[in-house]
């Protein structure tokens, strides 16, 4: 009980530092964003409902779904007893004292909704055993281990050993009574525990967007982390009744909605039947255990009972997701409203890129056509090559994309991208992740491990390949991720390398010179607490297939996955399992990543050198190239996070490889 209490104080101390920090950032610089989210709260106080959507007197009208409209509306009921002036729609600018201080404030105390998620998801992860596997349970309570030959017993829960369950059986004889091994292994726990809530309350992004630059980004990633912790803890129907409340929050969250489907569909509709090619082994097994053949008669009630099952959750959720949006939308339903709302949400007329790129895939398609409409019109007269006759015309300062200026802007050589190459890309992209989520370990276990990986994935490939992506979306994915980073030692190195990269693409918008060293302070102190933090956490690992690199290289072998054949086991991805070893790992300091990586690190130094004091200090370059600064800055984020997508992808095919191929195993 008094170990119980000195943690939860632990979380408390940290959780007021992060807050601590929040107030020492109220007076700093504050964006559009603030008068965006004034002009909000004027709009859904002042006016019907019938003309939230409509409004056009400030040119920051509501775009964000209803559910987020309404949170709007609760925080100006408060508002109007502070400064009811804020809540007048005509009073365009209106930042008084009184104004600003609510404003702030209204941030700091909704962020409550993301500590408490993030303590909720931190005690969580102290009971998983981080050197599980990804098909195992997560969980460290062994099972009984069978035998070479022994003849397999019970349900798939009971009868499918992780790789875990499998070690700490084989070594149970040796240390029964060692009470300093479950100590340590409490003490582990705790540890990864308290580094997940620095990671998720102490965030630099979110720090700097929104209590800097301002934004609300705090209670709705707080909203997805607790879906993700009730997925974790297996309350599949409540995860997407959050989801889907979400989603009426901010529609960025809808790159996420494919990877829900199907978690939903298999592990909550579908829960505890067999599909795929381990159904027919499971129903002869099932046939053996009982004496009884698996005649048509048997076979066909345990089918009928599990469709009836099948369609009653699904009608359940169905029904529920339905009821939100409901509430949501239907007000402007019936009013007829819906088309204005859609154009209000999703405005594709605004470009594929903003004036200052995020650092996703087309960062570097962008430069390309940036460095060809520079150097086709010098190049072709000297190759004899007109042109116009190849059907480019390349209009003076066609090559001057990220200036600054917020407009829509076109390619001048390569191809347009439209909003559905874009979606079709994101889709593409999720194919992995989707199928190895249905084929994979149906498990409770497995979805405890994977959910979380991939929303963050799908997070991630909508941030790559979206449409007019913000930047601070990058924040959605990563956060997410801090909970697969505790766990396993190559989650902890892409999230360093995304939080390097995500984060110091973030520093362009607060711009002002008396901010500089107040942004570059919580970044570097985040970035090196949470390297020291994470290297700590995997100090001490046992090895598997994916991670065999670390102990004699301190780099995670990027080979593919190979399970081993493991004597007495099955041939399903979950019992083969692998072989695991316990090594030192060298995560420690800097050698939580690699020299490729380190040394992409250290080219931030680079770029920063330029961006801050060589392009401000030649006036020929900040006259003949003043979209170079943000430029080099979204290209060479863009190569981190690209980095981590291919590197995430690269496991997701893997996996589902191995998923699909089951009943092949012993050929590896």
């Amino acid at each position: 009980m008094l170990t119980m209490i000195a943690n939860a104080g632990t979380f408390l101390q940290l959780a007021v530092f992060a807050t601590a920090i929040k107030l020492l950032l109220v007076p700093t610089y504050r964006s559009t964003d603030f008068e965006v989210h004034r002009n909000w709260l004027a709009i859904t106080h002042s006016l019907p409902i019938s003309k939230w959507y409509i409004e056009e007197t400030s040119e920051w009208t509501l775009d964000y779904p209803p559910f987020f409209a309404w949170f709007e509306w609760a925080l100006s009921q408060i508002a109007r007893f502070v400064d009811p002036a804020m809540l007048v729609v005509q009073n365009l600018g209106h930042a008084s004292g009184r104004t600003v201080m609510f404003q702030r404030f209204s941030v700091i105390v909704t962020d409550v909704v993301l500590l408490a998620a993030a303590y909720a998801l931190a005690r969580d992860v102290s009971s998983d055993d981080s050197l599980s596997s990804r098909g195992g349970d997560g969980k460290s309570k062994p099972k009984k281990l069978q035998g070479p030959g022994a003849q397999a017993t019970g349900s798939a829960d009971e009868t499918t050993p992780s790789p875990t369950t499998i070690s700490n059986s084989v070594s149970s004889g040796r240390s029964r009574g060692n009470s300093s091994t479950r100590s340590d292994r409490s003490d582990s726990g705790m540890q990864r525990s308290i580094v997940l809530f620095f990671l998720l309350s102490c965030n630099a992004g979110l720090l700097l967007v929104d209590h800097v630059h301002f934004q609300y980004n705090g209670v709705m990633i707080g909203l997805l982390l607790w879906s993700l912790y009730a997925a974790r803890s297996g309350r599949h129907l409540l995860s997407g009744l959050l989801f889907a409340a979400l989603l009426n929050m901010k529609h960025l969250f809808l790159y996420a909605a494919p990877a829900y489907f199907v978690y939903l569909l298999r592990h909550y509709c579908c829960e505890g039947t067999v599909l795929g090619p381990a159904c027919a082994e499971a129903d002869s097994g099932a046939g053996s255990r009982t004496g009884k053949g698996s005649g048509k008669g048997s076979g066909s009630n345990r089918e009928g009972f599990r469709l009836g099952r099948v369609v009653v959750r699904l009608v359940v959720l169905g029904a529920g997701v339905l009821t939100i949006f409901g509430v949501s939308f239907g007000p402007f339903i019936t009013m007829r409203q819906m088309p204005q709302v859609l154009r209000r949400l999703f405005p594709f007329g605004r470009g594929l890129l903003h004036a200052y790129w995020a650092a996703n895939v087309w960062a570097p398609y962008a430069a390309a056509d940036k460095l060809l409409a520079a150097a086709l019109p010098r190049v072709a007269p000297r190759l004899g090559l007109e042109l116009d006759k190849l059907g480019l015309w390349i209009e003076p300062g066609a090559a001057n994309m990220a200036g600054g200026l917020v407009k829509v802007s076109r390619f001048a050589v390569l191809p347009q991208v439209s909003p559905a190459a874009t979606a079709l890309a994101v889709l593409l992209a999720l194919v992995p992740c989707l199928a190895a989520f249905w084929a994979g370990d149906g498990r409770p276990g497995y979805v405890r491990r994977n959910i979380v990986r991939a929303v963050s994935y799908s997070f991630l490939s909508g941030f790559v390949f979206g449409y007019h992506v913000h930047e601070k979306a990058v924040l959605v994915a990563l956060l997410p991720h801090a909970v697969d980073a505790v766990l396993t030692p190559s989650a902890a190195r892409r999230f360093l390398l995304l939080a390097t990269a995500g984060h110091y693409g973030l520093l362009p918008l607060i711009f002002r010179p008396q901010e500089y060293g107040t942004k570059i302070l919580v970044l570097l102190s985040y970035l090196f607490i949470s390297m020291v933090a994470l290297g700590s956490v995997h100090a001490e690992v046992r090895l598997g297939a994916r991670e065999a690199g670390v102990a004699g290289e301190g780099v995670a072998s990027q080979s593919p996955l190979r399970p081993s054949k493991m004597q007495g086991s099955s041939t399903s991805p979950a019992k083969l399992g692998m072989e695991w070893e316990t090594a030192k790992s060298p995560m420690k300091g800097t050698a939580v990543l690699g020299r490729l990586a380190k040394l992409y690190l250290a080219g931030f130094l680079v770029v920063e050198l330029y961006v801050s004091i060589v392009h401000e200090a030649v006036p020929a370059l900040r006259r003949r190239l003043p979209f170079a600064p943000l430029m080099l800055t979204s290209v060479y984020c863009s190569i981190g996070v690209l980095a981590v997508w291919v590197d995430m992808v690269a496991d997701w095919v893997c996996e589902t490889a191995m998923g699909w191929r089951k009943h092949e195993y012993q050929r590896y």
